[in-house]
């Protein structure tokens, strides 16, 4: 199969993601009982979605699916990026605090030190799938318009 590093980490980001945002996980993601509280429930639907043509894209090679997945990708390591690890190396602003703070309740792997607030593990953990599937269906991207400018030998 083509595309085959791009195609797993997506379905890995696809099953992390899915169980993380609709599964009671207890501190992991603050849901503790069923139904789950989804404050972000049209925006999980549209992910999830994304998701699954995204993996069919890259299974089947469609380029122009695939684009639309490493724009897609990029914006979220952007707002990852932006949203979570700038402010937990640079130090959170006194404006942004508040927004840190209401997730201090939740599962930490990083220490928290000053006003370098770090993402919970269910933050880091969406990252530990996100960029590598960025990475790697980027690779796959470029390498799928590099493969058919070669002139036939």
């Amino acid at each position: 199969m083509k595309n085959c590093s791009a195609y797993w980490s997506l379905v890995l980001l696809f099953l992390y993601y899915t169980i993380d945002r609709w599964m009671p996980l207890g501190r992991w993601n603050g849901n503790y009982h069923w139904p789950v509280h989804n404050d972000q429930f049209w925006m999980d639907v549209f992910v999830c979605s994304a998701l699954v043509v995204f993996i069919f894209c890259f299974r089947l090679n469609l380029r122009a699916g695939m684009i639309a997945c490493v724009a897609l990708l990029s914006l979220w390591v952007y707002f990852h990026l932006r949203v979570w690890w700038l402010p937990y190396f640079r130090g959170v602003s006194p404006r942004g605090i508040a927004f840190h703070e209401q997730f201090l309740a939740k599962t930490q792997i990083f220490p928290r030190y000053g006003n370098h607030i770090p993402p919970d593990a269910e933050h880091t953990f969406i990252d530990v799938f996100v960029f590598p599937a960025f990475v790697l269906c980027l690779i796959a991207t470029v390498r799928s318009f590099v493969k058919s400018r070669k002139p036939p030998a």
